[in-house]
């Protein structure tokens, strides 16, 4: 089988660096799947080797594949609860890690808990209630492997090349966590297209511009759990920044109204929308997501 460079490490080969310094403060990551998806996979996204974890897998070990999956179900139901959104056990086997791939970032035990104790800038009470309910688990169970600290899942869908990305969360956002892990999901993948479900308030806009402008393909997505939420898609074959520099306006996340209008123009062919980097911006103490809008010949 003959692979290509996967599109985004040539897009953005500077990614690697940062990958690599994340390493250096005792990250590990992790590709969860199977042995049938393996030889379709790039272990070595940015040269980095990843950890290989076959869910099927029964043989005896240092530590438990199983608890350690439990456990990335866990904290990725806390990172997502404000939102109404944590994630079954069972879509985790029949959506990742039979299909495709979990990309997972983990900590030992012990780095774990400091992380946890001083960041407090980033956990409210409950939160860190929760992690604490976590590592107390950990303990009774004699679990003493490594704990999850942030991930990223995407699925395949019907056309070659294009990933439908659905699930992305860091525990350590201030180190650029959540950036590493979708780069290095997104070159195991091969993806060559992206296509994602998120929120206009969501911080999650800040790591997934990273990746350049996000076309916005449904302004609006009502049917779905979390208010506010669009679908958008970086296709990763374009060369980065694609002069899309400015914004037109900036939107509110929670002006449903001007989200429905955009939608409108969509549809009637009328314009096309970009959620541009940052992804978020600050003004008079509002955030506001950066929108270029490109009309269209008529």
């Amino acid at each position: 089988m003959t692979h290509f460079p996967p599109a985004v490490e040539t897009r953005f080969p500077d990614f690697a660096d940062h990958t690599g310094k994340l390493a250096g403060l005792g990250v590990e990551f992790f590709l969860a799947s199977n042995e049938t998806i393996r030889p379709h996979l790039n272990e070595t996204p940015y040269g980095h080797k990843l950890t290989w974890l076959d869910f099927t897998d029964t043989t005896e070990k240092d530590w438990s594949i199983r608890e350690f999956l439990n456990l990335f179900n866990v904290i990725n139901g806390i990172a997502f609860g404000d939102r109404g959104i944590p994630m079954p056990q069972w879509v985790m086997v029949d959506l990742i890690l039979m299909p495709a791939a979990a990309l997972i970032a983990s900590l030992p035990q012990d780095e774990f808990a400091a992380m946890v104790e001083r960041s407090t800038f980033r956990f409210d009470t409950d939160v860190k209630q929760l992690l604490r309910k976590v590592q107390e688990d950990m303990r009774a169970s004699g679990y003493t492997g490594p704990v999850p600290v942030g991930g990223y899942c995407a699925a395949p869908s019907a056309e070659p090349g294009r990933w439908v990305g659905w699930s992305l969360w860091s525990l350590m956002p201030a180190v650029g966590l959540g950036k590493a892990a979708k780069a290095l999901a997104l070159s195991a993948y091969r993806a060559q297209k992206l296509d994602g479900v998120t929120q206009y308030d969501n911080s999650a806009l800040k790591v997934h511009t990273e990746f350049g402008a996000l076309k916005v393909l449904v302004a609006t997505v009502p049917f779905h759990t979390a208010p506010g939420s669009f679908v958008y898609q970086s296709d990763l074959t374009l060369p980065a920044g694609g002069g899309l520099s400015e914004p037109s306006f900036l939107l509110d996340p929670f002006d449903y109204s001007r989200q429905q209008a955009m939608q409108k123009d969509i549809e009637s062919g009328r314009s096309e929308f970009y959620v541009l980097p940052p992804g978020h911006v600050r003004r008079d103490g509002k955030t506001y997501v950066p929108i270029l809008e490109k009309e269209l010949p008529r």
